[in-house]
């Protein structure tokens, strides 16, 4: 088959062009940088700070461990994730990051449930020593 016009040839290398752009602008996109979870990791720190800041380790200071721990893991995996270009890397970062912030929040939350029940036992202790007086004064 051949060519005769210009304008047939035109059509025809828009033909093939556009599909190879497409194929190389897929390719581009498929090697380049992968998400990084810097915003999970920015809230696993602030969940850490905000544990601290409440004193939690004097109540649950395994979860917080594990906090601090996973918070680290994650960000060695976002390194590798941005020298490597390892998506896997961003995923387990991500993760990681999510999983600090829970336990971040779980050694809060058993501080918090810590703290209520000695306020509850010492409300308890006022109570019953009131009703003692309650029955002498009687």
């Amino acid at each position: 088959m051949q060519i005769s016009t210009k304008s047939e040839r035109g059509k025809l290398s828009g033909v093939v062009v556009l599909p190879l752009i497409a194929t190389i602008m897929g390719i581009t996109a498929c090697a380049s940088a992968p998400q990084l979870p810097t915003a999970e990791i920015e809230r696993a720190e602030a969940a850490i700070n905000r544990a601290e800041e409440a004193r939690v380790a004097d109540y649950a200071s395994s979860d917080l461990r594990a906090a601090r721990e996973k918070l680290v893991k994650a960000r060695d995996h976002m390194q590798d994730a941005a020298t490597k270009k390892d998506k896997d890397a961003a995923l387990r970062a991500r993760l990681m990051a999510e999983q600090a912030i829970s336990d971040a929040e779980l050694a809060t939350a058993k501080a918090q449930e810590q703290r209520a029940k000695e306020v509850n036992k010492e409300i308890q202790g006022t109570i019953d020593v009131l009703q003692q007086e309650i029955r002498h004064g009687q």
